[in-house]
């Protein structure tokens, strides 16, 4: 079990999970009501008991409460437990959300395509896309400039008024539940958003039946089991903590789609530095120690040490690619 880190202020909660919240002490960095607070079972397996993996705050944004990741004895997933309800869980978004923001898309259009399995596609079919938590439409803007008949579906609803006021088709809400124009999509890309759905099985589920035959379908994660996860422990950053549900290594994200349907899942392997960087400072603020200073201001040293430590298993992100 990872050592725990406070945070500037804990939230009481209802009984439940593995290990309970600490009561209310400081003043915290973002007021934000007191949120609900649910137990779930294992999103893999379905089992109810689990234990203790660490207790984190809100490094990210810096909103009130501890939050707890657990880990499943059966399959080895980790989730966070108790969670956030899912009614609740969108005050923990601040108003300037980047991926919400309505200059977003047109920032990151300017960006040229890379090598990553979402830009490089496969031309197959009629060409349709699905882009599922597609914020504010960045990704879309670029794959309808490649020819692709896009489609995104978003649960808030300032990042779909903004994707609509670029004339994508933004439908709000999630999956399943979410009513779409097309019913079958030879891609469907879920970047950075597994990690943060309540029930992300059902989710799976309901994709692989939009899936076209020898449709793809493309996710990407941070990878709990990571280099830089067992290094900053409670400090790194890919915890997210509360708005990440769940968090995958690289055996559980290929079991999870595997169990919805999918066939042929490929995992693939990606370096990102600057959770390094992040990482590092959060624990020099911690800590106080002078080598995590040294570590959070140098990038060349952060992209040193990810390129020497964090590779295959190990990497920072997970892009799972699967065949429906």
């Amino acid at each position: 079990m990872h050592a725990s880190r406070p945070a500037p202020e804990t939230v009481s909660s209802p009984g439940g999970g593995c290990a309970q919240p600490g009561g209310e002490t400081g003043a915290p960095k973002t007021v934000t009501p007191h949120p609900r607070m649910v137990t779930r079972p294992c999103p893999l397996c379905g089992r109810a008991e689990c234990q203790p993996y660490l207790t984190t705050g809100d490094t990210t944004f810096g909103f009130a409460g501890t939050f707890q990741v657990v880990r499943c004895p059966a399959c080895t997933m980790l989730y966070t437990n108790p969670q956030v309800a899912p009614e609740d869980l969108h005050a923990f978004y601040p108003p300037d959300y980047s991926a919400h923001a309505s200059d977003r898309a047109h920032t990151q259009k300017k960006h040229p395509r890379g090598r990553d399995p979402w830009d490089v596609l496969p031309e197959v079919g009629q060409k349709r896309l699905l882009d599922v938590g597609c914020g504010s439409g960045a990704y879309l803007l670029r794959q309808q400039d490649a020819g692709w008949r896009v489609f995104g579906v978003e649960p808030s609803t300032r990042a779909v008024l903004a994707a609509r006021a670029l004339g994508l088709e933004v439908i709000e809400g999630a999956i399943p539940g979410a009513k779409l124009p097309q019913e079958q999509f030879e891609v469907i890309t879920m970047l950075g958003v597994l990690d943060h759905l309540p029930e992300p099985a059902a989710t799976l589920r309901a994709l692989r039946g939009m899936t076209a035959p020898q449709g793809r379908l493309i996710v990407s994660v941070p990878n709990a089991a990571s280099a830089a996860a067992a290094l900053f422990g409670a400090d790194w950053p890919g915890w997210d903590l509360p708005r990440h549900q769940n968090h995958f290594a690289p055996m559980t994200l290929r079991q999870l789609i595997q169990r919805a349907g999918f066939d042929q899942v490929r995992l693939l392997w990606k370096r990102r530095t600057k959770r390094w960087q992040e990482g590092a400072r959060l624990r020099r603020a911690a800590t106080g120690a002078l080598g995590w200073k040294l570590l959070a201001r140098s990038r060349t040293l952060c992209s040193y040490l990810a390129a020497l430590r964090s590779r295959g298993e190990r990497s920072d992100e997970i892009v799972a690619v699967a065949v429906g």
